[in-house]
């Protein structure tokens, strides 16, 4: 049983790094072009903030065991690729983001504690 966990840990660090990875590529692309009105293009780009790091957040918490390890590093990967956008032509990183981006972390600790939590594998990671 410890060598499936083993596997099963390492099988979701391999799917954090790649959607931390595409996190990465999307901070690293322009916006130009999202929504129709300054309206629907602040909701839809905040509503990817709250998806990305929900899914981040779920998928650390998979991989490390913990939900405080899951919190930290999460939140810590989200003030580091707003650092990032203020590098990229057109992007610009924001304060508010990272707030966001706590907020789908803190729905993904939810949703893991009253969802995940009834498979009984997941349980024991």
């Amino acid at each position: 049983m410890k060598h499936s966990h083993f596997y099963l840990r390492l099988f979701f660090w391999l799917l954090t790094i790649l959607w931390m990875s595409f996190i990465f590529y999307l901070s690293a692309r322009s916006t130009v072009g999202i929504g129709q009105t300054e309206v629907s293009r602040f909701v839809i780009l905040k509503f990817f903030h709250l998806v990305e790091y929900f899914v981040l957040f779920i998928l650390i918490r998979l991989s490390s065991g913990s939900a405080k390890t899951a919190l930290i590093l999460t939140y810590l990967y989200a003030v580091s690729d707003e650092l990032h956008q203020v590098f990229v032509p057109g992007r610009e990183g924001k304060w508010l983001d990272t707030l966001i981006d706590l907020l789908g972390m803190l729905i993904g600790l939810l949703f893991f504690r009253l969802v995940l939590t009834r498979f009984r594998f997941l349980r024991s990671l």
